[in-house]
């Protein structure tokens, strides 16, 4: 059954080393006792290390037993000094090499350090510059946040716009189709009372012509019987008396009824004048609706247009700060200040 190593074991096993001219080691004192692990060689060999210097004082140390014989001894003596000897080389090139290594740590540490501070301050330098572009970057982006706030509250506000022109644009189209049709009812009207007054005067002057021609008829017949009654009254004075008479009397009959046509004929003329006055009365005030009609109606359309024009006023203005923001967003935003990877 295998036991654990003990000190004595770890001793004595660095002792054959060191006799055998090897420096002992963890790893040379395991494979001399051929067990036992590193944890458990390495306090014994520390110690073994630390008593060395009063052992190498103590010339019995590393004395032969007395039973040893002479040439035994010697030759333990020997090979004691011999591995002393080398131990002392070895340690002290050892001591001169690790000695070296350290002057070489030591200035690679320096360049390191020296290194360090150089890129300490590049690095600070570096943070100062990237604090600056955040506060530039962050001052941008709250400028193009509040930019971008006062564009969709213009775009709402012209959404609002956009519909109240629309509406205006159909009331005021609603207006000129309605101001159209009133037109165009006020000149078929004004059409029919011109039409009605013509018919009428036509009528007018039809009957007068008519009444005239009969006049004219009936003094004709008159004239005749006159004739020959002044015929009949150089053969017959009393006849011609009375018939001269009757003929008088017919003939004022007859002037008081050319008096009366007369009469009638100067009331229809002023009758006439008076429908002739009213229908050019009538027509210059449809003219003047006419006319106030097309100057409300290129009101409207000037109005029309006015609005027009500065729909697209504002689309350009948009459009022009909509290619802003774009171009604003499309920039590239400075780099976030990486995490210290050197060391």
């Amino acid at each position: 059954m295998a036991t654990g190593i003990t000190e004595s074991d770890v001793w004595t096993a660095a002792d054959a080393l060191l006799l055998e001219g090897a420096r002992p080691t963890i790893e040379r004192v395991r494979q001399k006792i051929g067990r036992g692990s590193p944890n458990t060689v390495s306090p014994h060999l520390e110690t073994w290390f630390r008593a060395l210097g009063a052992r190498i004082q103590d010339p019995r140390a590393f004395a032969a037993p007395p039973t040893v014989p002479d040439p035994i001894a010697q030759a333990a003596t020997h090979f004691w000094e011999a591995a002393m000897a080398a131990a002392r080389a070895e340690q002290a090139q050892a001591y001169q090499e690790r000695w070296e290594e350290l002057a070489r740590e030591g200035e690679r540490f320096a360049a390191l350090a020296e290194q360090l501070e150089q890129r300490e301050a590049q690095l600070l330098e570096r943070e100062r510059d990237l604090q600056e572009a955040l506060k530039v970057a962050t001052a941008q982006l709250a400028t193009t946040e509040a930019r971008l706030q006062a564009a969709e509250a213009q775009l709402r506000q012209r959404d609002k716009a956009l519909t109240t022109t629309q509406a205006s644009l159909e009331d005021a189209r609603g207006a000129n189709k309605a101001l159209l049709a009133d037109a165009e009812q006020d000149r078929d009207r004004h059409a029919q009372a011109i039409s009605a007054l013509e018919a009428r005067h036509a009528a007018h002057e039809r009957r007068w012509l008519n009444e005239l021609d009969a006049e004219r008829g009936t003094v004709k017949r008159l004239q005749t019987r006159l004739d020959a009654a002044v015929a009949a009254a150089q053969h017959q004075t009393d006849q011609l008396r009375d018939a001269l008479a009757a003929a008088q009397e017919q003939l004022r009959a007859s002037e008081q009824q050319v008096s009366a046509l007369q009469a009638q004929t100067l009331a229809d003329q002023r009758q006439q004048q008076t429908e002739s006055v009213a229908a050019a009365n009538a027509r210059q005030a449809g003219q003047a609706r006419e006319s106030d009609l097309a100057q409300r109606l290129a009101a409207a359309s000037a109005q029309v247009n006015d609005l027009l024009s500065q729909l697209k006023s504002r689309d350009a203005q948009f459009g022009e700060l909509a290619n802003r923001l774009l171009a604003l967003q499309e920039t590239p935003r400075p780099a976030p200040p990486p995490h210290q990877q050197d060391s």
